[in-house]
């Protein structure tokens, strides 16, 4: 299940928005404080209802205050998060300022969450009760808080086992999630080296890891086995003929690599039946995806998360024109089709323009910024750089007019 389109009302800064999803991109720009954590929050919100419905897992509701827009000094009667997904279903979530009769009457018609309950109950809960094969969509949101590791140092309270279920577990916090995937990682190496050991062969993988540790390597080609060490507990990789802790890592390569890992270890643990648990369905939110990225990273770094996840719905913000200017590479590429491409053009993973959605956001308004006829990301983004440029340009002249 993928979503097509979240609609605001009165929530934090947004008065009243549709916003059309991309099935694979949909990219949010603008200033700090626009809005644009604020929507993904957002999604995160109407997305914990299904959560809510799964056994052992809680999903994000709105916060006691400041979710309910102000406006003139005072709080609008209601908040309302509405989502549609590409198969039809609408749901709503809404908090109220009040329990009067004049807010309840504001509020008109909703959607509920009887429609949404239902669909859960009849594809995960009932043959997950029957013991049927099902599919388990995952849904995860990574705030910038990312950036800090939760790296455990002892492995005391690590889960003695983990179930399907339990890959939606805080997944939509969007707060740093490694410390879980370290666990799985290491309770799943424990079960491969059983499993070894009773068939004799260091040949016999698990599918399970062996999806995190491709995913690695399609993220990361100069890093190599990825895997849990004790004494001292940590999560080594071999890189450049060293082994190395992933906290002696740069910010950059520690911040991706947490969210790799973790976002791998979740749709394993959600799917493990899957010939490709990669390429099963999942929706994921990140904000400021260029975060302690080097400027050639940000060039490529959407590339390598379309093509190692590439069943994946991303929503991301960021403020790198590298990582805007990218994504034109890979509009492009795919107008260009199939025809073969020289040097490093190759590379580049196709986004077509119908599975893509840009907006510059302004004040909890959107802007669409990618246009219909040349299906690219336009100039209005321009402004940013000329506003450099004239300052610029002013002390220039100042020289000029020095004589210097």
């Amino acid at each position: 299940m993928k979503l097509k389109k979240i609609k605001l009302e009165n929530f934090r800064l947004w008065e009243s928005s549709d916003l059309s999803l991309g099935s694979r991109l949909t990219l949010l720009v603008g200033e700090n404080g626009a809005g644009k954590s604020a929507a993904l929050d957002a999604i995160a919100i109407g997305l914990g209802e299904i959560l809510a419905r799964l056994p052992g897992v809680t999903g994000p509701s709105f916060r006691s205050r400041g979710d309910i827009r102000q406006a003139g000094n005072q709080l609008q009667p209601y908040t309302r998060i509405e989502l549609t997904s590409d198969n039809g279903l609408v749901w709503d979530r809404i908090k109220r300022r009040d329990q009067s009769k004049q807010v309840a009457q504001s509020i008109g018609k909703r959607a509920g969450v009887k429609d949404i309950r239902e669909h859960i109950d009849q594809s995960i809960l009932e043959p997950w009760g029957a013991n049927l094969p099902f599919e388990l969509p995952v849904f995860v949101s990574y705030g910038v808080s990312r950036a800090m590791l939760d790296i455990p140092l002892r492995r005391r309270g690590f889960p003695q086992e983990f179930e399907r279920f339990d890959a939606l577990r805080n997944a939509l916090d969007a707060d740093t999630h490694f410390k879980s995937a370290f666990a799985w990682f290491y309770y799943k190496e424990n079960e491969e080296h059983r499993l070894q050991k009773e068939q004799r062969s260091f040949e016999v993988t698990l599918p399970e890891l062996d999806a995190a540790r491709q995913a690695i390597a399609s993220m990361f080609p100069g890093l190599s086995n990825p895997r849990v060490e004790i004494n001292p507990l940590r999560f080594a990789v071999d890189y450049q003929n060293e082994t190395l802790d992933i906290a002696q890592l740069s910010d950059g390569y520690q911040t991706m690599l947490g969210l790799v890992i973790d976002l791998a270890a979740r749709m394993a643990m959600a799917n493990p039946q899957a010939k490709d648990p990669l390429a099963m369905p999942a929706l994921v939110s990140i904000d400021e995806v260029e975060l302690h990225l080097h400027p050639r990273w940000q060039k490529h770094v959407m590339g390598d998360l379309l093509k190692t996840f590439p069943n994946t719905q991303f929503v991301i913000t960021t403020h790198s024109m590298l990582v805007i200017e990218a994504i034109n590479n890979h509009l492009k590429r795919a107008q260009l089709g199939n025809r073969s491409m020289p040097g490093e053009l190759a590379t580049i993973e196709p986004l077509a323009s119908t599975d893509c959605r840009v907006y510059f956001i302004e004040q909890g308004k959107e802007n669409n910024i990618l246009d219909e006829e040349t299906g690219l990301i336009d100039n209005r983004l321009l402004y940013h750089f000329n506003a450099v440029n004239h300052i610029y340009e002013q002390l220039r002249d100042l020289q000029w007019e020095a004589g210097e």
